[in-house]
């Protein structure tokens, strides 16, 4: 069946930082989709080599059909969603990316907040009050083959960091797995999944083709990756008043 927006979508955002959308992207779509983000993998390493796991904007470039992306934001049951979740106030944006596999090697990100573990300008006090608005910091990711890559720690989206998850990593911000240029691609992989087990409370979002992740990503989260598993998801997020005066301020301070 097709996804269709409850209530429970909305709930689960709330309580746990993320909701699942299964099955939202129709057939159709999906295959023009996947043909776009074949041409972007394409350009993507063209540009910066087998490695890049990520091209964006996607609207940066002629040579996509910019309308595919645009079709997808304007499903009406993702409509339904964001305006159910987080209201009318938050339009699509201009920098929607697709994340794509490694070509070589197993690589995981760190796990963060984004905004607050990537930018040293930002107050820890000032960012522990905004991650109560539940209006901010939402993103989504959006699966065009089968991806696993995502984890999240549900619940820690609007609370501060726990005593058990400072002492997992001994630090904060965590620092990324380590890896050596001798280890085998075997090792770099296994060397992630313990890496991931970590963090206290750490869950997979398991997404199949056409399923989409909306979330907060003020949460703690992680992407892991390997290059035997094909990706192409879609990733961006709707920023309100709140987002983008934040923002502003941000850039410019």
């Amino acid at each position: 069946m097709s996804y269709r927006y409850t209530n429970q979508n909305r709930e689960e955002y709330l309580l746990d930082g993320f909701t699942v959308l299964r099955g939202l992207i129709p057939a159709s779509l999906l295959a023009d989709l996947r043909l776009e983000t074949d041409k972007a993998r394409v350009i993507a390493r063209e540009q910066n080599g087998p490695q890049t796991q990520r091209l964006q904007p996607v609207y940066a470039y002629p040579e996509l059909r910019h309308e595919c992306f645009r079709d997808f934001l304007n499903l009406p049951e993702f409509v339904k969603t964001v305006y159910g979740i987080l209201g009318d106030d938050h339009p699509q944006s201009e920098i929607m990316g697709v994340l794509l596999e490694p070509a070589g090697k197993p690589w995981a990100t760190n796990w963060h907040r984004d905004w607050m573990h990537h930018n040293a300008k930002i107050d820890p006090v000032e960012f522990s009050k905004l991650m109560r608005n539940p209006l901010m910091f939402n993103q989504f990711n959006a699966a065009l083959w089968d991806d696993h890559s995502l984890w999240v720690v549900p619940g820690s989206h609007d609370r501060d960091d726990t005593p058990e998850e400072i002492a997992a990593f001994g630090q904060v911000p965590v620092p990324p797995p380590s890896f050596k240029d001798h280890q085998s691609n075997e090792e770099r992989e296994l060397i992630c999944g313990e890496y991931l087990r970590q963090m206290p409370g750490a869950h997979q979002v398991s997404l199949l083709a056409g399923d989409c992740a909306f979330y907060r990503s003020c949460q703690w989260h992680i992407g892991t990756y390997v290059p035997y598993t094909k990706r192409a998801t879609l990733h961006d997020g709707f920023y309100g008043p709140d987002d983008l005066a934040w923002q502003a301020k941000i850039k410019g301070a």
